[in-house]
Order: structure tokens, then sequence, then C-alpha cells
């Protein structure tokens, strides 16, 4: 799990410069986090897209934001541990099965076949026996997995936004304090 802290003394830093705007403290920790979460999964959905190579969207659909409020300053990233199907891939019907990518490569699932069911729904599907039912889905790697694996683009994210937490922090402080002053 990605985790980025805001420092107790830059806080009570914060909590000084506030102190005569009784209710700016919540207002500006919630939007400092939530924006600083939102650029954190943007970053995450970039970095881990490109190391699978899945459409971005794909990628942050897989990841869920959950957005700090005035009464709780946490925001969070939450990694979907469900699996991608093959389909995203890049998968093409071959006449000895379905290829996909991974990671640059072309890989053959043999006996495979692209199919769209009644719901619309589109994947890669085996047979489980010899008879023509039932079929079962061929999934690839979860977003978790590929997550935990790519632990040094992880701390690099990481170390980049505790410093931008701080700045978004300093930014809203900064805005809430400009308007506050008479003109």
């Amino acid at each position: 799990m990605l985790e980025i802290r805001f420092d107790n003394d830059k806080l009570k830093k914060v909590e000084r410069e506030l102190r005569n705007l009784p209710k700016a403290l919540p207002k500006v920790m919630s939007r400092g986090l939530n924006r600083t979460a939102t650029s954190a999964r943007t970053a995450i959905s970039r970095s881990l897209s490109k190391r699978i190579g899945l459409k971005i969207k794909d990628v942050r659909d897989k990841l869920t934001l959950h957005r700090a409020t005035y009464s709780n300053w946490r925001s969070a990233v939450v990694v979907s541990g469900k699996k991608f199907g093959l389909i995203k891939f890049g998968a093409k019907q071959t006449k000895k099965g379905v290829t996909y990518k991974h990671e640059r490569k072309r890989i053959l699932v043999r006996h495979a076949f692209i199919a769209t069911m009644k719901t619309g729904h589109r994947g890669v599907f085996l047979r489980k026996g010899p008879a023509r039912l039932p079929i079962k889905e061929i999934k690839g790697p979860s977003l978790a997995q590929v997550y935990t694996g790519a632990r040094d683009q992880v701390n690099r994210i990481q170390s980049e936004f505790s410093a931008k937490l701080a700045r978004n922090i300093h930014d809203q402080v900064n805005l809430i304090l400009k308007r506050r002053l008479p003109a």
C-alpha cells in the first residue's frame, strides 16, 4: 500500500498560520490530501500501464480513490485484486489459438478462442473438456500483483508525492489566507 504522511511539525506550523481562521484547517487538509491522492492515482495509472502494456483507462478503473473529508483527514488510492481479462492485452485469434502481448512478447494460448457473450462481454475462453460446454474465461494478472512487483516505481512515486503533499497543503494555506485578507 502506498502511504504518504504529513509531518506533525509541519501540521503545527499550518495550525499556527491559520489560528485566526477557525474552520480553515480542515478545509486546507482535506483539499491538500485529495489533490495529492488524485495526482498519485494518475501517476500510478501511467506507471503501471506502461509496465504491463495496457491502456491507462483500464488501469485507472482498477484504482479506487477514497477522498478525505473535513472530519477524516485520510485519503487513499486502493489497488484492486481483480484480474484483467486477456482480451485487454491485445488478444488476437489465430489458427492455433489466441495470442496476447505480455511484457513486449506475444504468447500463444493453444485451443483458446475469442467470443462475445450475450451480455456483450468479450473475452478469451477455453473449453473445460472435450464437449462444447462448459467454457471458462482466461484471465491475466491482477493490478495488485503488478503493483507488488513494481517496488522501484512505487517507492519513486511515494517519495515524489510526499513532497507534493507538503506543497499542496502550503498552496491551500496561501489560497485561504489570500482570500481572507482585505484587498
